[in-house]
């Protein structure tokens, strides 16, 4: 009977750590949006990278409404964001690999840059 409680005991304690031990803390992407190079990045990245894409539509059109950018400038970012939407959208079928994500990231910030630098050239040429 002695033996029949302890691995009782044995048992219940190991059913409630199951649990516990199951959940991976330490896996990146996990409560970070960071990701890693061979599993790819978490969701709310991607779509932080989309959100980003979005502003960078928005400052295109306002500066355009605001004649501080060429119509011909804001065609050629606009290009330049839609190509980089459209690489999201593709890769993303198949789940983005870390490394075409970082890939991906570095392109939207040199949008960013290429929009603040038509912004400030001062050429504002109608063609």
């Amino acid at each position: 009977m002695r033996k029949f409680l302890i691995s009782v005991a044995l048992v219940s304690t190991a059913l409630t750590a199951a649990p516990a031990l199951a959940q991976d803390y330490g896996r990146p992407g996990y409560g970070d949006h960071r990701g890693d190079w061979n599993r790819g990045p978490a969701r709310p990245a991607v779509n932080n990278l989309l959100r980003q894409l979005d502003q960078i539509d928005f400052r295109i059109q306002r500066s355009l409404q605001r004649r501080a950018i060429s119509p011909r400038e804001a065609m050629s970012l606009r290009r330049e964001a839609n190509e980089i939407r459209a690489r999201v959208n593709v890769r993303g079928r198949n789940g983005l690999s870390g490394r075409e994500f970082a890939q991906l990231q570095v392109r939207v910030n040199q949008l960013e840059q290429r929009v603040n630098v038509e912004r400030r050239d001062r050429d504002r040429r109608p063609y």
